[in-house]
């Protein structure tokens, strides 16, 4: 099964992770101050067998799919990434902006 959790800003320093399976809701929503500690914290709350693959999303952007195991690891990293990505999507779209506009 694959567990995916979708990480928003709801202000500057909270951000909001919601663990999702197939769209539904599986846990209670959470809190935290940055999406490193989100990414980590919620990798390491997967109960065992719950799920063997999980997938971190941030405003559209995925970290795509890893193993539950390896992600605690590598959470400065795939947060890094998905910051990373989503500012390259916000320097696009303004890039197609027309002049003026």
């Amino acid at each position: 099964m694959i567990l995916t959790i979708d990480i928003n800003k709801e202000l500057p320093g909270i951000y909001v992770a919601r663990a999702e399976q197939g769209g539904v809701l599986v846990t209670e929503p959470q809190s935290y101050d940055c999406i490193e500690v989100a990414i980590r914290e919620q990798a390491l709350n997967i109960p065992p067998g719950f799920a063997h693959f999980v997938e971190f999303t941030y405003g559209g952007m995925s970290t795509g799919t890893l193993a539950v195991e390896e992600v605690p690891a590598m959470a400065k990293d795939l947060a890094d990434r998905l910051v990373a990505l989503n500012a390259e999507m916000h320097r696009i779209a303004e890039l197609r902006r027309p002049v003026g506009g």
